[in-house]
């Protein structure tokens, strides 16, 4: 594809300075300045904290808070690592899908859990020192 060259003058200036005060930029391209757009996104971001914190109070109590039972029933050995993992796991399905998920999307997910508990391997040595 061959197009036509133009000569010396024939055209807007590039590397010129800017009349828009905005612009930092040789090129004279307008606009915001990428520092600027930085500078408002983590000012949003601090400002949305409050109800980000909201949210979280929303959805309910930490993951903590919900398996404290749990982990009491273990340190008391009244249950065993792998009963403690399969009460996680089944809370978590609980909690993700609903306890009136279909049980294949219930199946789904709750093998998905052990299958991720299984191949960690720092869960795996983690429920290995629980065991004793």
């Amino acid at each position: 594809m061959a197009g036509k060259v133009s000569g010396p003058g024939s055209g807007p200036p590039v590397g010129g300075p800017s009349d828009d005060p905005k612009s930092d930029s040789p090129s004279g391209v307008g606009g915001p300045r990428f520092a600027d757009k930085l500078a408002e996104a983590d000012a949003a971001k601090r400002a949305d904290a409050p109800s980000a914190a909201a949210a979280q109070a929303a959805r309910g109590p930490r993951a903590t808070e919900l398996t404290a039972d749990i982990a009491a029933e273990l340190a008391a050995g009244r249950i065993d690592p792998k009963a403690a993992i399969d009460r996680v796991i089944e809370r978590v399905v609980d909690k993700q899908v609903g306890p009136g998920a279909p049980a294949a999307v219930r199946e789904k997910v709750r093998a998905a859990l052990e299958n991720a508990v299984a191949d960690d391997p720092v869960l795996s040595d983690k429920l290995r020192s629980l065991a004793g």
